[in-house]
C-alpha cells in the first residue's frame, strides 16, 4: 500500500468499506476510555447508593462475629488460618455482586461503543512499541498533545465542580459545630451524595464529547489518499483498464448473438438510417418480439444482416423511435403499439404471400 508520505499526497477521501475492516481487525476502533469510566462511576456510586446499607450491615455482621469470637477463642498458627480465610470468603462474598456488576457494565459499554470484537492483534509484540525513538515521537506527537489538553479539561471541569459544591455547603459545615453525631454523619452523607452527582453530571458531559472527538480522530485516521483508493479498488475489482476491456469482449459477444438473430426477423423497421428494429414473430408467441435494435453503426448493421437475409425492411420513422424506447432486446412489444406493429406485419406477409395468423 502506498503512503501518504511517499506519494506527497494528502488524506483527502473516506476509508472504503475494505480499510475499515483491515483496521478493525488490527484493533484500532473508535474507543473513549472517558465513557468507560463514566460508566463504572456512575455503577458505582449507584450500587453504593441503592445497596449500601444492605451491604455495611453484612460487613458489620461479620466484624461482629470476629468480636464475639474473641473472649473465649484461643489464636495458633492453624485457627487463625482458618479465621481469616473464612473472614476473606465472607468479604468476597458480599462484594461478589458489586464485583459481577461492575464487570457486566464495563463489557456492556464496550460493546455498545466497537460492538463485538476479539483480536489479539493488539498483544502481538512490535518492534515500534520498545524502539526508544518511535517512544519519544509517540510522546512529542500531536496524538500526546491532544490527550494532555484533554485530561487538563477534565481535570479543570472536575476540581472546579468539586471547588464550586463544596463553597456552597461552607456555611452548613460551620453549622456542624455543635450538632449530634449522627447529623453529622446525615450532613455528610448528603454533602458526599451531593457533590458526587455533581462530579459525575459533569464526566458524563465530558465522555460524551470526548466519544464525539474520538470518533472524528478515527475517522481522520483512517482516511486515504486518492492513490490508495486506486490501489485498493485494483486489489479488490481489478485494473480498471481489464474491467473496461472485459466489458467491452461482453459488448461485442452480445451484439454478435443480436446479429444473429437478424436474420429470424420478419422485418425490420428503420426511421431510416438513424435507428433499425428488427422483429421476431412465430407461431404461438402472444406477441411480436425485439430480437435486434440500434442507432447508427449499429442500425447500418442490422440493415446489412437483413438485406443479406431477405428480410424486409420497412421505413417508419414514429414506429421505429417508439420501438426502439419502449422495448429491450428479447422483450415482447406493449399493447399499445400492437396494431401499428400489426399492419406493417401485415404488409410483409403480403409481399411473401404469407396468411396472417
Amino acid at each position: 500500500m502506498i503512503v501518504p508520505e511517499e506519494t506527497g499526497q494528502e488524506r483527502t477521501e473516506q476509508a472504503t468499506q475494505r480499510r475499515r475492516e483491515e483496521t478493525r481487525k488490527r484493533g484500532q476502533v473508535a474507543r473513549s476510555t472517558e465513557v468507560n469510566s463514566a460508566v463504572m462511576l456512575l455503577v458505582g456510586f449507584s450500587v453504593l447508593l441503592f445497596f449500601g446499607d444492605y451491604l455495611l450491615r453484612r460487613i458489620e455482621n461479620v466484624i461482629t462475629g470476629v468480636f464475639m469470637l474473641s473472649p473465649g477463642y484461643s489464636l495458633s498458627q492453624s485457627n487463625t488460618h482458618v479465621l481469616a480465610l473464612n473472614m476473606i470468603r465472607n468479604f468476597f462474598s458480599i462484594l461478589l455482586p458489586v464485583f459481577l456488576i461492575m464487570i457486566v457494565a464495563a463489557i456492556t459499554v464496550n460493546i455498545i461503543q466497537i460492538g463485538f470484537l476479539f483480536t489479539g492483534e493488539p498483544l502481538k509484540p512490535k518492534w515500534e512499541k520498545i524502539n526508544p525513538i518511535e517512544g519519544f515521537r509517540r510522546i512529542f506527537s500531536r496524538r500526546s498533545l491532544e490527550s494532555l489538553i484533554r485530561d487538563i479539561i477534565k481535570i479543570t471541569v472536575v476540581a472546579w465542580i468539586g471547588y464550586a459544591s463544596l463553597k456552597n455547603i461552607m456555611p452548613g459545615i460551620m453549622e456542624m459545630a455543635d450538632a449530634s453525631v449522627g447529623q453529622i454523619f446525615s450532613f455528610a452523607g448528603s454533602m458526599v451524595f451531593s457533590t458526587a452527582m455533581k462530579i459525575l453530571i459533569g464526566y458524563a458531559v465530558l465522555a460524551v464529547l470526548d466519544y464525539g472527538f474520538q470518533r472524528w480522530d478515527f475517522e481522520r485516521s483512517i482516511m486515504m489518499t486518492r492513490q490508495e483508493v486506486k490501489e485498493e479498488l485494483k486489489l479488490t475489482e481489478g485494473d480498471p483498464l481489464l474491467r473496461a476491456r472485459i466489458r467491452s469482449v461482453q459488448r461485442e459477444l452480445a451484439r454478435r448473438r443480436m446479429m444473429e438473430e437478424v436474420p429470424k426477423a420478419e422485418v425490420v423497421i428503420t426511421n431510416p438510417t438513424e435507428i433499425a428494429v428488427a422483429l421476431m414473430y412465430e407461431t404461438g408467441m402472444s406477441a411480436p418480439m425485439v430480437c435486434a435494435k440500434g442507432r447508427r453503426l449499429i442500425a447500418e448493421r442490422i440493415r446489412q444482416k437483413a438485406e443479406e437475409a431477405g428480410v424486409p425492411i420497412i421505413e417508419n420513422v414514429l414506429l421505429a423511435q417508439a420501438l426502439f424506447k419502449a422495448v429491450d432486446i428479447g422483450h415482447f412489444i406493449p399493447e399499445a403499439l400492437y396494431a401499428a406493429v400489426a399492419e406493417v406485419l401485415a404488409y410483409v406477409y403480403r409481399l411473401k404471400g404469407k396468411k396472417i395468423l
